[in-house]
């Protein structure tokens, strides 16, 4: 089963692979500075790409952040990539940054695990605990963004492939 993940953002993260593989990641630049119509655009141009380009059995994406504080642009580029997806009639699943950490970390990381930190730096080294994981794992991410969709790529492996198990580093049950 080969698996395209997207952490949507104006710098993508995107990871790909089979399940039960070595993942590749990268990014992807969807439009620093440019209109939010040139981010849509640049957006459903990925999808698409991507889409016929790995031809990939599914897409997962990670779901937009709600609340208050809901940035309706990547909320756009959201929706954009999902229906690009659809058009392309690829399986795709929604995944929730909370389910995908506590998946990947053992626990959903939030700001109030660092409570001598500002929200900021704390949202820092949640993203660096999501580094630190894969290049535990031997994966190579050039960044949070690749890490991201790494983590969510993992989630999507073991939720859709019974043979997808990431390796246990450390802890209970490891073997030393």
């Amino acid at each position: 089963m080969l698996v395209l993940s997207l952490d949507i953002a104006t710098t993508c993260g995107v990871a790909l692979g089979e399940a039960g593989a070595t993942p590749r990641a990268w990014t992807v630049d969807l439009g620093k500075g440019a209109s939010d119509r040139a981010r849509f655009a640049k957006s459903i141009r990925m999808a698409r790409h991507y889409c016929e380009k790995f031809k990939p059995d599914l897409v997962a994406v990670e779901a937009p952040v709600g609340g208050p504080k809901t940035s309706h642009l990547l909320v756009g580029m959201w929706a954009c990539v999902i229906g690009e997806i659809e058009n392309a009639g690829i399986a795709s699943m929604k995944c929730d940054i909370s389910s995908v950490r506590k998946h990947f970390l053992g626990v959903h990381l939030t700001t109030k695990h660092y409570p001598g930190l500002s929200p900021s730096e704390a949202k820092k080294q949640i993203k660096l605990a999501v580094v630190n994981r894969c290049k535990l794992l031997g994966w190579q991410v050039d960044g949070h963004d690749a890490a991201d969709s790494c983590a969510i790529w993992d989630y999507a492996c073991a939720l859709n492939h019974s043979s997808h198990h990431t390796t246990t580093i450390g802890g209970l049950f490891s073997a030393t």
